[in-house]
């Protein structure tokens, strides 16, 4: 199912509640959307929350998502944004009421256009054969160098090597693909 494209993987679970559907989903967008609440809410408890909060509303919504209106990762970025934003005011209250300042930081524009950035990567991403996507995975989300690609995969470093080029045009080509409509 890994193969499966995030707006096939959405509609699955908006007809059938599709619980592998919405794990496969969970795993492709949990890390990122838990590094961007860290991140963007500068607390790891309330990164947590906002992965929590976002899945829930992708289960309880998922029959509202158009892919004639938007990719599966745009509709869920715009999910984390606006559930970012919210315990973000409700932290500013917190804040407010005894007499602190505010907790963000001064760039909270350049965050949102940075994690709009990282959503649509991870859309492309989920657009790779799997093979390109473990090279790219374990490359940039992991940090893992080709070696350690190798030993992990158990697959000869040369594979690796080509494999990671290909994906890195496979990947180019599929973001200007979205980008160009």
């Amino acid at each position: 199912m890994n193969d499966v494209s995030d707006e096939v993987l959405v509609g699955r679970v908006a007809r059938s509640g599709d619980e592998r559907a919405m794990s496969v989903l969970y795993d492709r967008y949990a890390g990122l959307i838990y590094g961007a609440g860290v991140r963007y809410l500068g607390d790891r408890a309330l990164a947590e929350d906002l992965v929590q909060d976002v899945f829930t509303a992708v289960w309880r919504n998922a029959s509202s998502f158009d892919p004639s209106r938007a990719r599966f990762a745009t509709w869920v970025y715009r999910i984390t944004r606006n559930r970012a934003t919210d315990l973000i005011r409700r932290r500013r209250a917190r804040v407010r009421t005894v007499g602190g300042d505010s907790p963000l930081e001064p760039g909270e524009e350049d965050a949102t256009a940075e994690l709009s950035r990282s959503f649509d990567l991870a859309s492309a991403l989920s657009r790779l054969s799997p093979v390109h996507r473990e090279v790219l995975t374990l490359a940039y989300f992991e940090g893992l160098s080709q070696s350690e690609i190798s030993r992990r995969t158990s697959r000869p470093l040369g594979t690796v090597k080509s494999r990671t080029s290909a994906a890195l045009r496979a990947l180019r080509e599929t973001m200007l693909e979205e980008e160009n409509g």
